[in-house]
């Protein structure tokens, strides 16, 4: 029989196994025009997106809680089931009304291993006293869900040839047995929640989160505003390659290659983090970010598909950065719950953005709502940048 700790050492195996099989979606590099041969609109689109960041956002901060209260375990085995009747819904629909339904599951899904499956990494390594290694661990859990997104992609821009439908039916595979994955994970040995008024607890921590704790607000500002930046480019990149003529074929390869790159930048964060502040890769990331959405409102070539590599580089930083700093600046018995407050932040202000994106999708052109978008990101991101300064010196370095 396993000892403990062999358990948990095992637990990270299987969140690396868990992480390769949520990033094997083969419909995304597609995903647009897979809608619009449903017969949506991309305003249409654009909304389901709201809806499932809206479902997602409902439900962020208590999932969080719930991995927080009744364990890691048990909230991951909901996001895996979830997650799988959302991807059959999709491979099933040909009308709005169940797509949204789908997207409602999917976002169920996310909430629920959102904070979780990052939480329960840390927590196993502090089981085996080795949270030095959590950077690096972390860094490899975007590179193994980045990396079976790129490959992925490549499998389904291709099959496309057969059908538009074939990727999202084949997803279900992966999905399925990331519900099996699920069941196999250990539960950490930790400090839980002791209170038991909920929603009473669950308001305290995001009061103390985003409210009194300055430096940790001014960290899930500063990731949600960039985070929805390079979400707005993600969901315009297929709209681009149509627009400057890309066949739809080569959709799954430019697409693996973009995500390609985040992956390897996820992977060694750690590594920055070796030779550079913290607080200076977030400084670097804001720029990337901002300076591709410029670039991409006045450039109309295959050529512009760089500046999409460079913002998806930037963005497979990101959350290991995050992660890693919000970690260090909370305890292991609220630490999923402060994780879901960050998605929170970021899902809110896509849901509140995305009916804007779509209608600036359909009325101008693709270089203009990019240049829009980068124009009002880059106004909040001074904004948060000055009143970051204020507390510079209490963010974690």
């Amino acid at each position: 029989m396993e000892s403990y700790l062999q358990k948990m050492q095992a637990n990270i195996w299987k969140l690396y196994i868990l992480h390769f099989l949520n990033g094997s979606i083969l419909f995304i590099p597609i995903i647009i025009p897979f809608m619009l041969s449903a017969k949506l609109s991309l305003q249409q689109i654009f909304i389901l997106q709201g809806v499932f960041t809206l479902s997602a956002v409902l439900l962020e901060i208590p999932s969080g809680y719930a991995s927080d209260k009744w364990g890691r375990k048990n909230t991951a085995i909901v996001g895996g089931i979830a997650g799988f009747i959302g991807v059959l819904l999709y491979a099933t629909s040909y009308n709005f009304m169940t797509f949204f339904i789908g997207e409602i599951f999917l976002g169920i899904g996310v909430s629920f291993y959102s904070g979780t499956l990052e939480a329960l990494a840390f927590d196993s390594l502090l089981e085996l006293d080795d949270t030095n290694s959590y950077k690096r661990i972390s860094g490899n859990l975007a590179f193994a869900h980045f990396g079976a997104e790129a490959l992925m992609s490549i499998v389904g821009g291709f099959l496309v040839v057969y059908s538009l439908r074939l990727p999202v039916q084949m997803t279900l595979i992966p999905y399925g047995i990331a519900c099996i994955v699920t069941l196999l994970l250990t539960e950490p040995r930790r400090h839980k929640m002791q209170e038991g008024r909920h929603l009473k607890t669950m308001w305290r921590i995001t009061k103390q989160s985003i409210i009194h704790n300055v430096p940790l607000r001014s960290i899930i500002i500063l990731h949600s505003i960039i985070a929805m930046m390079t979400m707005s480019l993600f969901w315009y990149t297929q709209i681009y390659q149509t627009s400057v003529g890309l066949p739809l074929m080569y959709f799954g390869i430019t697409h693996s290659v973009i995500v390609l790159v985040g992956a390897v930048a996820s992977k060694y964060t750690y590594t920055m983090e070796r030779f550079a502040d913290d607080r200076l890769l977030l400084t670097g990331i804001a720029l990337v970010v901002f300076g591709s959405c410029i670039a991409l409102g006045s450039i109309s070539s295959l050529w512009g598909l760089i500046f999409f590599g460079l913002a998806r580089i930037a963005w497979g930083i990101l959350s290991p950065l995050t992660n890693n700093i919000i970690n260090r600046m909370t305890t292991s018995d609220i630490r999923a719950t402060v994780l879901s407050i960050r998605s929170f932040v970021f899902r809110s202000m896509f849901t509140l953005a995305s009916p804007f994106l779509g209608y600036m999708a359909d009325v101008l052109t693709i270089n203009q709502a990019i240049l829009i978008t980068g124009i009002i990101g880059g106004v909040l991101l001074v904004t948060t940048f000055f009143s970051m300064s204020f507390v510079w010196n209490k963010i974690p370095q």
